[in-house]
C-alpha cells in the first residue's frame, strides 16, 4: 500500500492494453473511430479529434492544474479509493480494504502518516495515526529525503505536461459512462523528475532512486471533451498493477493532518 501512494500515478503497472498505438507518429491524431473503444462519445469523437495528442494533453494539463482536487477509485494490484489535492496545500487520502480490514494512509504537505489497526493502536494508547519521519523515509525507501517527491510524482497536470511531446493516439473508448480519447506516452524518468518542483538536490536523489525500477514509464490518459482527465494508469516500474479513475474535480477539500494527540511514532511502539 505504502508503495501504491508513493508512486500511485507514476510506478504502478498499467492494465491498459497494447496495440496500434505504438506504432502511430508522436502527437498524430488517428481517426475518431479509430481504438480499442466502444465509440466515439464527446471526448473521443469530438473532443479528441480536434487536437494533436500532444496538444491534447497540453491542454488537459491546464484543465487538471486549475481543478487541483478529485476523488479517486483505484483498481488493479490494490483495491480502493482515495481523495487528492494537488494544489496548495496539498493532502492526499488513500482507504483500502483488504480481507475485511480497511486500511488508510495520508500525506499531508511533506509528511506521511499510516492508519494504526486495533493491535497498534491499543499498544500506542488509543492512538490512531503513526506519523512517519520525512526525513528518514522516502518514495522508493531510498532515504530521499522527505514526500514532497512523491506529491510531486502523482500530480497529473505534471504527468500530462511531460508526457505530451511523446503522446500517441490509441483510440476512442467510453470509460465510466463517458465518451473518452485513449492516449499513451513513453516517458523518460529523467523528464519526469525535471519538471518536480523539488530541490535540485531532491530531484538527483529521487532519480537514482526511480532509475533502479526502470528508465521510462509508459503513461495512458483517458481525456473526456472538456479536458479532463477520467481514467490514468502507467506502467514502467514494476511496482504493481492499477489504474486510477477520477471524478468529482475541483470539489475535494485538503484533509488536515491528524492532531498530535492522534498521533504517534515507531518509536514510541518501541519502548514499549
Amino acid at each position: 500500500m505504502a508503495c501504491l501512494a508513493a508512486g500511485l500515478l507514476t510506478a504502478c503497472g498499467s492494465s491498459g492494453s497494447g496495440g496500434a498505438a505504438a506504432d502511430a507518429e508522436p502527437g498524430a491524431s488517428a481517426p475518431a473511430g479509430s481504438g480499442g473503444g466502444q465509440g466515439g462519445g464527446q471526448g473521443g469523437g469530438q473532443g479528441g479529434s480536434k487536437l494533436g495528442a500532444k496538444e491534447a494533453l497540453l491542454a488537459s494539463a491546464a484543465v487538471m492544474e486549475k481543478a487541483g482536487s478529485a476523488k479517486l477509485s483505484v483498481s488493479g494490484g490494490t483495491e480502493g479509493t482515495g481523495e487528492f489535492v494537488w494544489k496548495s496545500p496539498k493532502s492526499f487520502l488513500l482507504t483500502t480494504k483488504s480481507k475485511g480490514e480497511e486500511s488508510k494512509i495520508l500525506f499531508v504537505g511533506d509528511v506521511m502518516y499510516v492508519g494504526a489497526g486495533a493491535d497498534a493502536a491499543g499498544k500506542a494508547g488509543g492512538k490512531t495515526w503513526m506519523k512517519i519521519d520525512p526525513k528518514a523515509t522516502a518514495p522508493g525507501g531510498g532515504g530521499a529525503g522527505g514526500f514532497a517527491s512523491t506529491m510531486e510524482l502523482m500530480d497529473p497536470a505534471v504527468q500530462l505536461a511531460v508526457a505530451a511531446p511523446t503522446a500517441t493516439r490509441a483510440g476512442a473508448e467510453t470509460v465510466a459512462g463517458q465518451g473518452t480519447t485513449h492516449y499513451r506516452s513513453d516517458v523518460p524518468v529523467e523528464e519526469l523528475v525535471a519538471k518536480m518542483q523539488l530541490a535540485p538536490e531532491l530531484k538527483s536523489q529521487v532519480l537514482t532512486e526511480l532509475k533502479k525500477k526502470g528508465s521510462t514509464i509508459t503513461t495512458e490518459f483517458w481525456i473526456n471533451a472538456k479536458g479532463e482527465v477520467v481514467q490514468q494508469a502507467s506502467n514502467g516500474l514494476a511496482t504493481g498493477s492499477a489504474k486510477i479513475l477520477y471524478s468529482g474535480l475541483g470539489t475535494v477539500q485538503p484533509t488536515k493532518a491528524p492532531t498530535d494527540s492522534e498521533v504517534f511514532s515507531l518509536a514510541d511502539l518501541l519502548k514499549q
